[in-house]
């Protein structure tokens, strides 16, 4: 018989003590015995286990252990499971608590494994208190042989914070126990709902997970439509009282009821006539499945999906409530759902002898600042992909930025954030704008908080590589792989800029790079530049020229029959000069009236060259289209007639190798470095010297009026594109690494 020890915090309130009940009310007690460790007696549910299931109580465990670091709580706390029978299988169910890890980790077992129920990431990012917690419990996951995940959307968090993948996980959901709803359904109540009306039930805690405040305002916005809404709330927390107030700000007084904590919810849901979720994030969302169990029909944001198998979200939930009609319920008693998960877990306990020991290959690891929108971070996203196919790849990001990562990452690289803090530049500017005193110095003390962080993490990161090639891209982080990079480890130092001599530049070349082994320069120029100002300084470091590379090439260009349309790209910032190319667009105007302009992408120049346009009366032929994703901003190129630059400063501009690869001419002022890698003048573009803007003009007159000529730069261009293959970078990286 198979021995099975869970270790879980209490049975009070919450889907975590919801779900391992569920479990042990259903388990085969037949051929596995199965011991419930809880460290603390504290029980909101009646529960009513089989008599097999043995109940044992850890001794009392201060909090406090909790906020101390793993590794040295242990050596305060001692469990002493003297002639304990070794178990097959330990399971940390509750995940974050130090008495259940502390249980698991050190109760005789072959196996070890750690259950996730929540998506770390937005906790971290939510939760003060989680922040902590993690920091400290995070050193206990070394001692787990496996993780559980209740979903595919808790497990890929959790290995980007915490950097496990050497480890095995699977997914295995929560067990509902139709049997018990089925009976508290059926139990007598004096609650009734107005059936004339749409009946809508929510259930969970009134917290900022659950998105009420989204629910609320979702609801006001269909009753707009309809005067026969009506929306029940089971639940309570700390946000009650907003929410209250939020419901009657919003006039919703008659049309939403808050029903409070109720022991037995599923009275109050069969009595529904449908169920709705708006939960900013889940880990697996029971109540869904207990309306699913109940017949109810889901109304769920699609962003749910990824937490709950089976589940297809409402993309327009606010259409959907306004256009919810009554549909017969049928109830699904989720036998073989159950028995599937029962089945997972057996299997952990048994032996594992089949496996066979994964094949080494030498380790990758490269640090990046972030991996939102841009055109450093999509160079670094594909330098993973490329080393993916290859070697084991680590990819550190200090920042997790919204939407990150904002471009196709390959699953095979290992994804870590460093931080759970993005920059406040913005919250800065504007609390110093208005004169806002408090908030200026909150927000300058947090922004030295980041900084300070960023640093560290670098570091910590750094000294963490102990093999294999460590490969950093930014200066700032350059320096720190050269202090603080071991021995043995492949130092390459990569900068995506134009570093235009400047001191900081020069004294890192020369003296903070000595520690590095390669410095790879994405141009020649930059590269031949870099080892003159390193010459008589720096004999170790060698600088090589690894250019960016497109990952992705077109098929089928058709580079006649273009719309009349001059396409532009990037952020909008300063350094783009999009108000210099818009300026001359409208002054050359009248030259070519059937023309347009539009230009891609989105930042903090947005308003400002709003302003602009209408200024100069523009409207109708200059157009900012907004950010795209990467098929869309392909479509845009394979319209597009001709693709214009305006910068003042780029590193190696990926968005000329896109639109060359989409058949398009280009014309870019020749700044110090940058276009002039990519184009080649007068064969498939033209580079206008800087500050000839008569010039510009005169040529971006020259491609409109010749399509012949625009076709035939648009053929050079994609034979010449070919140099910056995939296939052709990758030999220049392999020869550097190996």
């Amino acid at each position: 018989m198979k021995r099975i020890a869970f270790f879980q915090d209490n049975l009070d309130v919450g889907g975590i003590q919801k779900s391992i009940m569920n479990l042990l009310k259903n388990f085969d007690y037949e051929d596995y015995q199965v011991d419930l460790y809880l460290s603390d007696r504290k029980s909101f549910w009646d529960v009513d286990f089989p008599e097999q299931l043995t109940i044992k109580y850890l001794p009392h465990i201060p909090r406090i252990y909790s906020f101390m670091p793993f590794d040295t709580a242990r050596k305060f706390v001692h469990l002493d499971f003297r002639g304990c029978e070794e178990y097959d299988l330990a399971i940390d169910f509750n995940s974050y608590q130090f008495s259940c890890a502390l249980g698991a980790i050190t109760v005789p077992a072959k196996h070890r494994v750690m259950w996730i129920h929540n998506n770390v990431s937005v906790k971290l990012q939510n939760e003060w208190k989680y922040r902590v917690l993690w920091e400290n419990f995070k050193g206990k996951f070394k001692y787990y042989d496996e993780f559980v995940g209740v979903s595919e959307g808790v497990i890929q968090p959790f290995k980007e914070c915490s950097g496990v993948y050497d480890k095995k996980f699977s997914v295995i959901q929560n067990v509902i126990d139709t049997s018990e709803i089925y009976s508290k359904a059926a139990e007598k109540t004096d609650f009734s709902v107005d059936r004339s009306k749409m009946n809508f039930v929510a259930v969970g805690r009134l917290c900022h997970q659950k998105g009420y405040d989204i629910m609320l305002n979702d609801f006001c916005e269909a009753s707009k439509y309809r005067d026969d809404l009506h929306l029940y709330i089971i639940g309570d927390g700390d946000k009650r009282l907003s929410l209250e107030y939020m419901r009657d700000s919003l006039g919703l007084t008659d049309k939403v009821t808050f029903l409070g904590q109720k022991p037995n919810p599923f009275v109050y849901m069969d009595k529904m006539d449908a169920f709705v979720s708006t939960s900013r994030y889940e880990g697996q969302p029971l109540n869904i499945m207990e309306a699913r169990a109940l017949g109810l029909p889901l109304y769920c944001t699609k962003n749910l999906e990824i937490y709950s198998k089976g589940l297809v979200g409402r993309e327009d939930i606010v259409s959907a409530l306004a256009g919810a009609e009554k549909e017969e319920k049928h109830r699904d008693d989720l036998h073989e759902y159950n028995m599937e998960i029962i089945g997972r877990i057996k299997a952990l306990a048994e032996q594992r002898t089949d496996e066979a020991p994964a094949e080494t290959k030498k380790r990758v690891s490269i640090i990046a600042l972030h991996l939102g929108m841009g055109g450093v971070e999509k160079a670094i996203v594909s330098m993973a992909n490329l080393f993916a196919e290859r070697y084991d790849v680590y990819l550190y990001s200090v920042y997790k930025m919204p939407g990150s990562p904002a471009f196709p990452l390959d699953n095979r690289v290992r994804l870590q954030y460093l931080l759970y803090d993005t920059p406040n530049r913005e919250e800065w500017k504007a609390a110093a704008g208005r004169l806002a005193v408090v908030r200026f110095l909150r927000e300058s003390f947090r922004s030295v908080k980041i900084l300070i962080g960023k640093r560290l993490a670098v570091i910590s990161a750094v000294k963490s590589v102990k093999d294999g090639v460590l490969i950093c891209t930014r200066h700032e982080d350059n320096l720190c792989l050269s202090r603080y990079g071991n021995d043995g480890v492949l130092k390459i130092a990569q900068l995506h800029h134009d570093h235009n001599f400047k001191h900081k530049y020069i004294r890192g070349f020369r003296h903070g790079y000595r520690n590095i082994d390669y410095l790879a320069m994405l141009t020649p120029r930059l590269t031949e530049e870099a080892r003159q100002l390193m010459q008589g300084y720096n004999s170790h470091t060698r600088a090589v020229w690894i250019p960016n590379f497109l990952e992705h090439f077109p098929e089928n260009v058709d580079t006649g029959d273009r719309d009349k349309t001059v396409l532009a790209a990037g952020r909008l910032t300063p350094v783009k000069r999009f108000d210099l190319l818009i300026g001359q667009f409208a002054h050359m105007h009248e030259r070519e009236p059937e023309w347009k302009l539009r230009i891609l992408g989105a930042g903090e120049d947005q308003a400002k060259l709003e302003k602009l346009i209408n200024k100069l009366g523009a409207g109708g032929y200059i157009e900012l289209a907004g950010r795209k994703s990467g098929p869309e901003v392909e479509a845009e190129m394979r319209r597009a007639a001709v693709f214009a630059m305006s910068s003042s400063s780029e590193g190696f501009p990926f968005v000329l190798m896109e639109a060359q690869s989409c058949g398009l001419p280009i014309l870019a002022y020749d700044v110090r470095v940058g276009p002039g890698a990519v184009v080649h003048d007068g064969e498939d573009g033209f580079l206008v010297p800087e500050g000839e803007r008569q010039l510009y003009e005169d040529k971006l007159c020259e491609l409109m009026e010749a399509p012949e000529l625009r076709e035939q730069m648009a053929e050079k261009a994609l034979t010449a594109l070919r140099e910056f293959s995939k296939e052709n970078v990758a030999v220049k990286w392999y020869g550097v690494m190996e």
